[in-house]
């Protein structure tokens, strides 16, 4: 009998959380191990055969948290096992897993890749959108934060935004008035997260930037598409400040339609102030924006501009811009939209 309970006893320490994240651990340095001298293909192949060691965890749940977390931190290991710790810690998706993915993010002496991976993993862990945005943030504010955890931390934090705008204003100045490629991407995640943002503070760091960036470019595009998103609040709070920037990029970027709708948008938002500028968009080169117009102006029941937009509507069928472009709305939608905007103007003379 004696016997029997000390072999059970044995056999339950065996099967403790931190016993089996050892030996999967142990399984996974070997495999990492055998990557030496392989060629990509082989390497790929080892990859796959360690990230399915996951099963052995799975059952296991948020109890491996812990030792997972231990594992990442043993600086012992190599970095790519470091890293499928952390993939494992991912997985969980409890927020057991949520702090130690926290404090691996947060810690500056950590690989860069086991970091963004922890970025990433952030917000599938069940917790409150609030504590995930708190993570993110307090990493946007370290120095010299790695290129690679930057980009997963501004392309999380595109959709949560920051309680204190400083730091995204920052990183979105950070790469010059012209960002381009990944800086672009960079950039424009940090001007959506300032439009995920709440408060004065944020909308006032918005509208400088729109007037940080050369007019026509797509980090402005990128800006104005944050202010879209903010129009409620700015209609209440920065009104006055927000008047003067809407009327002039509605006529600097009059040739990006894709920038003028959510101007529209904005324009409408802040009310009849921002009509006279909508009024010189009755000739506007393209269908959709002079739609969007011509429906705001209706709204404020701007009758002086009827006879431009009923001698739209009368050449329609003979005007390039109601012909069929690819990607962009149905002509016919288009017009329809504008017939009855001109009936709505007509109905307020």
């Amino acid at each position: 009998m004696i016997a029997a309970l000390i072999l059970f006893a044995l056999s339950a320490s065996a099967q403790t959380p931190q016993a089996v994240v050892e030996r999967t651990m142990a399984r996974a340095e070997k495999l990492v191990a055998a990557q030496k001298g392989k060629d990509a293909w082989e390497r790929r192949d080892l990859d796959r055969a360690a990230l399915r060691l996951y099963a052995d965890i799975k059952p296991l749940s948020w109890k491996a948290a812990p030792a997972l977390a231990a594992a990442v931190s043993d600086r012992k290991r190599p970095a790519k096992v470091r890293l499928f710790a952390a993939s494992f810690l991912a997985l969980i998706r409890d927020p057991a897993a949520f702090a130690p993915l926290e404090d691996i993010l947060l810690d500056a002496e950590q690989d860069s890749g086991v970091r963004a991976l922890a970025a990433q993993s952030l917000p599938g862990q069940g917790v409150s959108d609030a504590a995930v945005s708190g993570a993110l943030c307090a990493a946007l504010t370290q120095k010299d934060l790695p290129r690679e955890v930057l980009d997963d931390v501004l392309l999380a934090l595109s959709r949560y935004g920051c309680p204190e705008p400083a730091a995204l204003a920052r990183v979105a100045r950070s790469f010059g008035p012209r960002p381009a490629g990944k800086d672009l991407a960079a950039a424009a995640a940090a001007l959506a997260a300032l439009g995920r943002s709440r408060g004065s503070a944020s909308g006032r760091e918005l509208l400088a930037l729109a007037a940080y960036f050369p007019a026509r470019g797509e980090a402005r595009a990128a800006a104005f598409k944050a202010l879209d998103a903010r129009r409620a609040e700015l209609a209440t709070w920065l009104a006055p400040e927000t008047l003067p920037v809407v009327v002039e990029a509605l006529r600097s970027e009059s040739d990006r339609w894709d920038t003028m709708l959510p101007l529209i948008r904005l324009a409408v938002a802040l009310g009849p102030d921002a009509a006279p500028a909508l009024a010189r968009l009755t000739d506007h080169p393209d269908a959709e924006v002079l739609a969007e117009a011509a429906e705001a102006l209706a709204a404020f029941k701007r009758v002086e501009v009827l006879p431009a937009l009923e001698s739209v509507v009368a050449g329609a069928m003979r005007d390039p811009r109601f012909s069929p472009k690819d990607g962009r709305p149905d002509p016919a939608v288009l017009l329809a939209r504008l017939e009855k905007a001109v009936a709505s103007l007509r109905r307020a003379r």
